[in-house]
């Protein structure tokens, strides 16, 4: 008659045994180990349920019911420090803290089995006998519906901090959280409503609850990794990102106070974090608090601050931070310090403005005296001055070509290009450069990348390297004596291939090959004083690909072949509108005179 209440807390008991046995494998997780203590406080608190409707007489369900009271403390304390780990507030357990957290459970264990001789717990009880079972009924005392109360606190303050977790977590922590909340709640509220009588039943509902939470702890273990991978790993990943970076971060709230700053920020401060939380940041810092923007917006700009008695420059990011549906709890401003690198940056400056301006003009000044040094020279010694004169230009060439790469890097961003456009008016202009090159084309017209004007200094720039270095021109054994550009039998191929999301470019010809350190410099992106390059045309033309986004490396092989790998990007909207305006332009009118 009792195989049917009997099975259902068994199957309960079975249940939470195979989850905490999947817990125990986990048990290095935060929140394993309590995890186990409730399952398996459960488990037992069901056995001893169904013991007790199988057992025949009333003392001995008394001792089961009492069994049952002492594992019912274990399930809350076991719960809350389960969500405390799995949070990521560890800390919180304090050895003080947890003695008081056990004070109420070790006082009602000592009342259940001393209940004789005061009744506190349970004042009588009385013996339900139905068709399928016979159940203890006890008329509960005080101590009883403390510890009831003292439960439900302890489970509420757990899912407080579980919902809070949901609200600010993504999709895959907020369907573990899930888990964790059903797996509390049914059980709950079944024994809550057998506890105040308000559906009459053979048997505690408690047991049939926590088979529910043991298939759903089930589910979140095997297929949502709920030990695996946890809130609290990420957090304490971000609290020593936070805690660790180099760079300074200050945290302030929506009106502007401080809520944490990290260890590199306190140097900005005349006290340490715990002092500086709720202090107003425009009366430590004004100068950074007034590049906070208004809420809900980011912000990037440059600032002077005070440190160490000098003065520095930062750049400064701010980056608002939102709390669940979107309302904006306050801004993070990080600060890195770029004092070094602006003082580089205006030393390349002046540099370049010497490079660009003053050598030239000073080259213009050697070239201008050594063609009014060619008449007056001894005729054998011609070529020295014209040597002079070839070398000037090469180098005025250079700067020009430097300065026009550094203004395109500067201003110009990346944007669709007809790639075939471009590079047939890059190959035409080497034409006529080199008129004896045979410089070779092929590029499908429907090609677009995302460019700009300046990848045809880069396209140039090849194109002179192919051909003032193939080994069938004279001007690459003896450039210094040689008059004109011209490079009979000198092949040069430009082959364009369009892949699904980008274009490659090849330049290949027929000469010996760029030199291994000279690639392997270029490919590193810098240059030591063992291992540099001897000259500044594949720098040119590696920056003005890169800044577009592209990639540029060298093919192994006869010859020299570089490869270009440029992003493609889709024909733009003002394209087809110019191709309309010119095909009505080119169509004929009724006023057109007839051919």
């Amino acid at each position: 008659m009792v195989s049917t209440p009997l099975a259902v807390v068994l199957l309960a008991a079975v249940v939470g045994m195979g989850v905490a046995g999947l817990v125990w494998l986990h048990r290095d997780r935060p929140g394993a180990g309590p995890l186990a203590a409730f399952v398996i406080s459960a488990s037992l608190w069901a056995v001893a349920h169904g013991l007790e409707l199988a057992a025949p007489g009333v003392v001995l369900m008394e001792r089961l019911v009492q069994m049952q009271l002492t594992l019912s403390v274990v399930v809350p304390v076991a719960w809350l420090v389960t969500v405390l780990e799995y949070t990521g507030h560890p800390d919180w357990l304090t050895r003080k803290r947890v003695a008081l957290l056990l004070i109420e459970p070790a006082v009602f264990v000592t009342l259940v089995w001393s209940n004789g001789t005061h009744r506190l717990v349970f004042q009588s009880v009385t013996v339900a006998t139905t068709a399928e079972t016979s159940t203890l009924v006890p008329v509960w005392g005080l101590a009883r519906w403390g510890h009831l109360a003292y439960m439900l606190v302890l489970i509420l303050a757990g899912g407080v901090l579980l919902i809070r977790t949901m609200l600010r977590t993504t999709d895959r922590f907020q369907g573990q959280v899930l888990a964790l909340l059903v797996a509390i709640t049914v059980p709950t509220v079944g024994h809550s409503i057998h506890a105040f009588d308000l559906v009459h039943a053979s048997f505690d509902p408690t047991s049939l609850g926590y088979v529910v939470s043991g298939v759903v702890l089930s589910g979140a273990l095997l297929r949502g990794q709920l030990l695996d991978v946890a809130p609290v790993t990420r957090d304490l990943g971000r609290e020593a990102v936070f805690a660790e970076m180099d760079d300074a971060v200050v945290i302030v709230d929506g009106s502007g106070r401080i809520v944490d700053v990290n260890a590199a920020a306190t140097v900005f401060f005349s006290a340490g974090p715990a002092e500086l939380s709720g202090r107003e940041l425009a009366s430590e810092l004004p100068d950074l608090a007034a590049t906070v923007p208004d809420a809900g917006k980011r912000a990037q700009t440059e600032t002077r601050l005070e440190r160490d008695g000098a003065v520095r420059y930062y750049d400064v990011r701010i980056t608002p931070l939102y709390r669940s549906y979107g309302v904006v709890s306050g801004h993070l401003i990080s600060l890195r310090d770029v004092t070094n690198r602006r003082q580089r940056e205006q030393r390349i400056d002046v540099l370049n403005r010497l490079l660009r301006h003053n050598i030239r003009n000073e080259m213009n000044v050697v070239r201008g005296n050594a063609d009014l040094l060619t008449d007056s020279v001894d005729p054998a010694e011609r070529d020295r001055i014209d040597r002079i004169v070839r070398t000037v230009d090469s180098i005025v060439d250079r700067s020009n070509k430097i300065g026009r790469v550094s203004e395109a890097l500067e201003s110009e961003r990346a944007r669709p290009v007809r790639l075939p456009e471009l590079l047939e008016t890059v190959v035409a202009d080497a034409r006529e450069r080199y008129p004896g090159a045979d410089i070779g084309l092929s590029c499908p017209e429907a090609c677009w990348v995302d460019g700009s004007p300046a990848l045809t200094l880069a396209f140039e720039e090849l194109l002179d390297n192919a051909v003032e270095h193939s080994s069938t021109n004279p001007a690459s054994q003896a450039r210094q004596d040689a008059v004109q550009h011209v490079a009979p039998a000198v092949s040069v191929d430009i082959d364009v291939t369009v892949g699904d999301d980008n274009v490659v470019v090849r330049v290949s010809d027929d000469g010996p090959g760029i030199a291994d350190h000279e690639r392997a410099v270029i490919l590193a992106g810098e240059e030591t004083p063992l291992q540099h390059g001897s000259g500044v045309g594949l720098w040119l033309v590696k920056w003005v690909v890169r800044n577009v986004g592209g990639t540029l490396s060298f093919v192994d092989g006869p010859g020299t072949t570089v490869e270009i790998e440029l992003p493609a990007a889709a024909r733009p909207p003002t394209a087809d509108r110019q191709t309309d305006r010119q095909n009505a332009d080119e169509s004929p009118t009724d006023d057109s005179p007839a051919s």
